[in-house]
């Protein structure tokens, strides 16, 4: 399996992808499973919500300051903060994984001693966090779905399946800040770092566009907004959201492509 760096990723990262479902599956339970509770009391609720300054609703709760109904509360507790969070971060650690990983421990010499291309080699790597990215977002929809309809909310699969897809899209390009990075220095460490920075500076970009009219027109810069924002659940599939998502993602998957052909690996 050496020679098929594909299979031999996600054997690697077999262990990891069952964690992470494990927890995102019990997570979601456990806040859908409280959510009957928090509609019984919706009308105070809500009350004190409309009560917070504008701003910090907009920020965390979206234009609507919507949290009771079943939308905003999944909006609110998880897709807004949550499914970022889980998406981006397995999707770092994978591709700082994928390359700088393997280089940094040693065995990259001995994939790219095997009859396979660096082009080819990364490739695959990138195939391969394609698929476990997928793998969570495919328990995250799974679970939210199933739950939702235990308890009763009127949300809907297809309208899960749309917000889960946009974060997929989100973390592949998140992931592949990481990934380019590792194939230019050969840290696991860089590459996480830079990944992650990136994510959190888009983040606060898009949070502050919501409540800072000077910052607004800037929150096209920031990838969060093409994945809905605090509003993912109900925003649909616009085609401009997809396009910005998979484009940056192929651009900063040419720049690793480039990157690792022309550096030296260490061995």
């Amino acid at each position: 399996m050496l020679h098929d760096s594909f299979l031999k990723t996600l054997r690697d990262q077999a262990r990891n992808l069952l964690t992470w479902s494990v927890g995102v599956v019990a997570y979601v339970a456990m806040l859908m499973a409280v959510y009957p509770s928090i509609s019984k009391s919706a009308g105070r609720l809500q009350g004190y919500i409309d009560n917070l300054p504008a701003a910090l609703r907009a920020a965390f709760l979206g234009p609507s300051g919507d949290f009771t109904s079943p939308t905003g509360y999944i909006n609110t507790e998880l897709l807004s903060w949550l499914a970022p969070i889980v998406f981006i971060a397995f999707a770092i650690g994978v591709a700082g994984r994928a390359l700088a990983g393997e280089e940094e421990d040693g065995t990259l010499s001995l994939l790219l001693a095997y009859p396979v291309s660096r082009r080819r080699l990364v490739l695959q790597k990138f195939a391969a966090l394609t698929a476990l990215v997928s793998a969570i977002g495919a328990a995250f929809w799974a679970s939210l779905a199933i739950a939702t309809a235990i308890v009763g909310t009127p949300v809907g699969a297809g309208s899960i399946f749309a917000a889960v897809l946009l974060f997929t899209l989100l973390a592949l390009a998140i992931g592949s800040v990481t990934l380019a990075t590792g194939a230019a220095t050969g840290s696991r460490s860089a590459g996480t770092a830079v990944g992650a920075g990136v994510a959190v500076a888009m983040y606060l970009l898009n949070t502050l566009a919501q409540i800072n009219a000077a910052a607004h027109p800037y929150r096209v810069l920031s990838l969060f907004y093409y994945s809905g924002g605090t509003t993912p659940l109900g925003r649909g599939l616009a085609g401009v959201d997809v396009t910005v998502l998979v484009c940056t993602t192929l651009a900063l998957l040419a720049a690793t492509v480039l990157l690792f052909e022309r550096r030296d690996v260490r061995v």
